[in-house]
């Protein structure tokens, strides 16, 4: 009897390790919920008073009452970047010149005018009826169903930690706690002061208490999100949070030597800080001349790991607000992208993939990879091939059926009689197959990420080790999320480029052709540095030159490296990658429009 118990306690922390990613992430996208209800009800009531609901019929206060809705949503976005600026272990967003927070606010600009002139147009009194259609049905929908379970993942696991699982097991152990982290991010950070010509400290006394300081204003740190110190001094300290006597242990202080001054010394919490609210520090300046002192502390929560939080609130809540407001911005492209996304998610072909991708990311889990201790890396990789893979090949088969089969059966023709132009058509099919290609990706990908985060559990007892803790879970997990990101991105750019193909070619073409393609793009970096070596052979410098200028750089999109070393990847590279997604896009649509401008219909 106590063995069965013991083995369902052991099976219970498993449980926890496991689902804890999952729980934090499925918390982030419940709060983007949340604030997506709010966004929803207030469109509801700003299309019921009179005044405001008509403000999109009038052009100039339109765009007056478009900019300032801009504009509030844009200071809201500075105000969260300023929170996220700097967070050493934690966010790091910014590049070492500053680019990486100029691309931010470049981004949060464009969200925030897509948004601004959206908001009015779905407050609209004559549009309000046609935006809750678009929520009910199409990618929203399915946006919604994802979100909404993931809610309910979330509400269950922080019922069951209430409750101490009902005696059963818990989804995550401290519920709560992560909670509290959750509202002691806005003050983690690194925290610095300095002190000029302090003075030594006699013989016999415990050292000088330093209140902890920002902006000039005394602070309160808690001892347990203290997590790491650092000291530059040009004279011997010694530094505890309780004065320093003869009976005090060796291990209760740190000691900083003089040569301190230039490089710094760092310490970590260890016993010396104590678990407990501190309002300074004790400071013992055991040199013989005053001393130079510069202090940072590191302060995070006691769960850091709810970055993952606000990171999926904003996805989640910007992925809702741009969709809707591009949708209703462009109302004819919008018609026939609902249709092509409702025509694409509804064959069996996306179905098939769905269940297949979903087994193989299971099936995936038991393969020994005899990789010695290194199988994680093996399973991401093939796990996030897989997923390009086939989205690509959904993306080549969907721009096949949705263009090249209505071209040839003069389903297109009927189309355009209606007041609808080719260039709607094209940008329509584009945006209803990357819809459905998005879905796609969030449903394997949040899939992936449970499974992934299922991985060093699974190791750990094949492997007959000490059970990990759901922290490495939840690192293993987190790293696959850019690099789902960027699979995305990569099977955008091949939408629109088989999109491109489609107008004048079949579906076998067009997979010969994006084969091809994909396979060069990945080259590209190869070839070039062939072009380099061979420099004087001039068949080989053109095409070197001719294949880095017209197809996809695709290695842009490959974090294989990252992923083998356990490196997070900056937040900036995720940003050039999107807009080199943008430009190259932008080209292969210009590409399918002007084929498809003289092509006969007839």
């Amino acid at each position: 009897m106590i063995e069965t118990n013991l083995q369902l306690l052991a099976q219970s922390i498993e449980i926890m390790n496991w689902f804890t990613p999952t729980w934090i992430f499925s918390v982030g996208v419940t709060v983007g919920l949340v604030f997506v209800m709010l966004f929803v009800g207030l469109i509801a009531l700003i299309s019921k008073v009179p005044g405001l609901n008509t403000i999109a019929e009038h052009r100039t206060a339109y765009v007056f009452s478009s900019l300032l809705v801009a504009a509030a949503l844009f200071a809201g976005c500075l105000f969260a970047l300023s929170l996220l600026y700097d967070r050493e272990n934690l966010f790091k967003i910014s590049s070492p010149d500053g680019r990486g927070s100029l691309l931010g606010v470049i981004f949060c600009a464009v969200f925030c005018l897509i948004v601004g002139f959206g908001f009015w147009r779905l407050g609209s009194k004559k549009r309000i009826d046609e935006v809750l259609v678009l929520i009910k049905e199409g990618f929203l929908y399915w946006l919604t169903v994802i979100s909404t379970v993931l809610a309910g993942f979330a509400a269950l696991g922080l019922i069951l930690g209430i409750f101490n699982g009902f005696g059963v097991f818990k989804i995550v152990d401290d519920p709560r706690g992560m909670l509290r982290s959750l509202a002691r991010l806005p003050t983690s950070g690194v925290y610095r002061q300095e002190l000029i010509d302090f003075a030594p400290t006699p013989d016999g006394e415990g050292g000088q208490f330093v209140p902890f300081e920002q902006f000039g204003k005394r602070i309160t740190i808690d001892g347990r999100e203290l997590q790491q110190l650092r000291f530059f001094a040009n004279q011997n300290l010694q530094v505890a949070a309780e004065p320093i006597t003869i009976s005090t242990q060796i291990d209760q202080f740190f000691r900083v030597p003089s040569t301190s001054l230039q490089n710094g010394m760092g310490f970590s919490r260890g016993t010396i800080i104590p678990e407990k609210e501190l309002e300074g520090l004790y400071i013992a300046n055991r040199g013989k001349n005053p001393a130079t002192i510069r202090m940072e502390y590191l302060v995070m929560p006691q769960y850091p790991e709810v970055y993952l939080i606000p990171v999926m609130a904003f996805a989640t809540f910007a992925l809702f607000a741009v969709y809707l407001s591009l949708l209703i911005l462009a109302p004819k492209v919008t018609a026939i992208a609902l249709s092509t996304f409702k025509s694409e998610v509804s064959q069996p072909i996306f179905l098939l993939i769905l269940v297949l991708g979903a087994i193989f990311v299971v099936v995936s889990i038991y393969i020994p990879y005899n990789t010695l201790g290194e199988d994680i890396k093996m399973y991401k990789d093939s796990g996030l091939t897989l997923l390009k893979v086939i989205a690509i090949f959904v993306a080549i088969w969907a721009a096949s059926k949705s263009v090249a089969d209505e071209i040839e059966g003069r389903t297109a023709l009927t189309v355009l009689s209606k007041p609808v132009g080719r260039r709607q058509f094209i940008l329509g099919k584009i945006f209803g197959i990357s819809s459905a290609i998005a879905i796609l990706f969030l449903i394997l990908g949040i899939w992936f990420f449970f499974w992934v985060s299922y991985k060093p559990v699974y190791d750990a007892r094949e492997m007959s080790m000490e059970m990990v803790e759901w922290t490495v879970c939840f690192r293993e997990a987190t790293h696959v999320l850019p690099a789902i990101f960027l699979a995305f991105l990569e099977v955008v750019i091949f939408v629109a480029i088989s999109v491109a193909i489609s107008t004048r070619l079949g579906v076998t073409a067009n997979l010969m052709i994006c084969f091809c393609i994909y396979v060069l793009g990945h080259l590209t970096p190869l070839i070039v540095m062939s072009e380099q070596v061979a420099g004087s052979i001039d068949t080989v410098r053109f095409f070197g030159q001719f294949i880095s200028i017209i197809f996809p750089v695709l290695n842009h999109f490959d974090v294989q490296t990252a992923i083998n070393t356990n490196s997070t990847v900056p937040w900036i590279y995720l940003g050039w990658s999107t807009v080199y997604t943008l430009l190259y896009g932008s080209a292969a649509i210009l590409l399918a429009l002007v084929l498809f401008e003289d092509r006969d219909l007839a």
